[in-house]
């Protein structure tokens, strides 16, 4: 679609597995002339726009596009920021609920029971690995957006009780939505299945801590595949050792990779993950024809639809 508007220079991060120096980056756009610039995972900096003056707009493939791009700068230039809200929404629900599936039915550890040899007598998975099933428990979700929706969403058929906290929601859109609204300490109180969907913003930094975890009922099961840092990893570990959590699953931590230190590493039924819950195939489809359609907006004189600095239109 791209090529058919405008002449492209094609250098995937994910095909050099390198990140562009933010110095040689700003020397390429001004050496070429750039107006255009598309990023998923480089750096877009005050100094980067400094020196490319014909750069009139930046597309980037992510939600969190401020982490990416000094938009102040951009809107002092008039250059125009595009983002792709929602982009993995989809995905990060859909490994929500398969780690909720394998917390309640453990596959991994059942397929390393058969792998192993140990399967000698023929009723001994039948007591081992005795599950649950997703209908018959108590989901908490903290925090409904786009990824929150879709999971409860996901959730709906399987006929389990959604509870949800959200400050930023009324009561009336979450019941909207089929999910009862509550405030955090119920919604701790009862949840046999916690699941942390709110952003890593300084106010839930360590909300599911030692406090929240004990509130839960004893056997009560945790996913965080959103918001690193939003659940404390020491507190979890103890919960974990002690049996009051009888399971977690996390896919984002407080540092990427994980530090060798951190003490979920160590605790028992447990599924940690290198941050993957937007890596699917469909995603970068889905991000990067967002970004280009907006991209081809431009081109035509339209406004984009995901238009961060909306002043530079005015």
């Amino acid at each position: 679609m791209l090529r058919r508007e405008a002449d492209l220079t094609q250098r995937p991060w994910t095909e050099t597995h390198e990140l562009a120096d933010p110095q040689a980056l700003s020397a390429e756009i001004e050496t070429h002339g750039y107006g255009a610039l598309l990023i998923e995972a480089d750096f877009v900096l005050e100094e980067t726009l400094a020196a490319a003056p014909t750069l009139r707009f930046v597309g980037v493939c992510r939600a969190d596009y401020e982490a990416h791009v000094d938009v102040k700068a951009a809107t002092a230039r008039g250059v125009m920021v595009v983002f792709t809200p929602r982009r993995n929404a989809e995905a990060v629900a859909e490994l929500t609920v398969a780690l909720m599936l394998n917390l309640l039915r453990p596959v991994l550890r059942a397929t390393k029971f058969v792998q192993s040899g140990r399967w000698d007598d023929p009723t001994a998975g039948y007591f081992e690995f005795r599950g649950d099933e997703l209908g018959s428990q108590i989901v908490g979700i903290v925090g409904l957006g786009a990824i929150g929706r879709r999971t409860a969403a996901l959730l709906k058929p399987f006929g389990c009780q959604l509870l949800v906290t959200d400050p930023g929601l009324a009561h009336d859109e979450i019941e909207s939505l089929g999910c009862v609204p509550v405030g955090l300490h119920e919604l701790l109180a009862r949840a046999t299945f916690l699941v942390v969907h709110c952003p890593a913003i300084p106010d839930t930094m360590g909300l599911i801590g030692s406090e929240a975890l004990a509130r839960l009922p004893s056997g009560a099961r945790l996913v965080a595949t959103s918001g690193g840092g939003v659940v404390d990893a020491t507190a979890a570990a103890q919960a974990l050792h002690s049996g009051h959590l009888a399971g977690a699953a996390v896919d984002v931590f407080d540092t990427h990779p994980i530090a060798p230190d951190n003490p979920l590493l160590g605790a028992p039924n447990t599924i940690l993950l290198p941050h993957i819950g937007g890596a699917t195939e469909a995603t970068v489809t889905r991000y990067s024809d967002m970004v280009v359609r907006d991209y081809l907006r431009f081109l035509a004189g339209r406004l984009p639809i995901n238009l961060a600095n909306r002043e530079v239109a005015v």
